[in-house]
């Protein structure tokens, strides 16, 4: 079933009339032109099912289908390279194909994600669960899942707090997400996000990417489970 959070329930149901619109103009240049392996809005994608058959079955994420529309793209700026987001709507769930590229365009990274959980603290005290300077979850060394599965801290930082926990600050972005080509239909989603992760086996690791997510729905603790992709492998048209 597909994500309740806003941003991923809103492309699942395709409800325009939702985004933040701006001008029209007839004949805008795309904004999803140029981008990392031809992948555009609309354009279709075939996931290899190679990485997922190496996983087996303690994967948590699963392989989305073979035909996927791109349905929104998303950019944001991390570390200094720039991170593409293509959002695509499977069968069961919307998943996100993110892309880092470098200096010339050249893919850096590739990574496939999909929902895993969400929660919606309520309170001063369950926002700090998750975002205490000292203790919060999100940045500590290590995070489990609530089936007792441990992933270790990928990002890495300066250490903060009173030194009790082995806490980082979550990495703080904002993405700027379009649902149409001409870019007139957009959405800003701010996020601070740690990433973690596990060996499933000798051959395929698996991602945790654990945020607090704020975008015009409200805010909420997005939890993404996620698998590198070789970007070859990919089919685009």
């Amino acid at each position: 079933m597909a994500s309740n959070w806003g941003l991923l329930k809103r492309i699942w149901q395709k409800k325009a009339g939702e985004y933040r619109e701006a001008y029209r103009e007839p004949k805008r240049e795309r904004i999803d032109k140029d981008l990392p392996l031809g992948l555009r809005i609309s354009g279709m994608v075939e996931v290899p099912i190679v990485e997922f058959v190496l996983g087996g079955d303690d994967l948590k994420i699963k392989h989305p289908g073979n035909r996927n529309s791109v349905a929104a793209y998303g950019k944001f700026t991390l570390g200094g390279a720039d991170v593409h987001r293509f959002y695509l709507e499977a069968p069961s769930d919307v998943y996100t194909l993110q892309i880092a590229t470098g200096r010339g365009n050249e893919v850096e990274e590739c990574r496939l994600f999909v929902p895993f959980d969400e929660v919606y603290p309520e309170t001063v005290a369950d926002w700090d669960f998750w975002l205490s300077p000292d203790d919060g979850s999100i940045g500590l060394d290590a995070f489990q899942t609530k089936d007792e599965v441990p992933y270790g801290r990928v990002w890495s930082g300066g250490r903060t707090g009173s030194g009790q926990y082995d806490r980082v600050a979550p990495i703080e972005f904002e993405e700027t997400v379009y649902h149409d080509s001409e870019g007139s239909q957009w959405e800003s989603v701010k996020y601070r996000s740690m990433l973690y992760g596990r060996h499933v086996n000798e051959r395929v690791d698996e991602y945790l990417m654990l945020s607090a997510v704020e975008e015009e729905d409200g805010a909420a603790i997005q939890i993404m489970v996620g698998i590198d992709i070789d970007p070859g492998s990919l089919v685009v048209y």
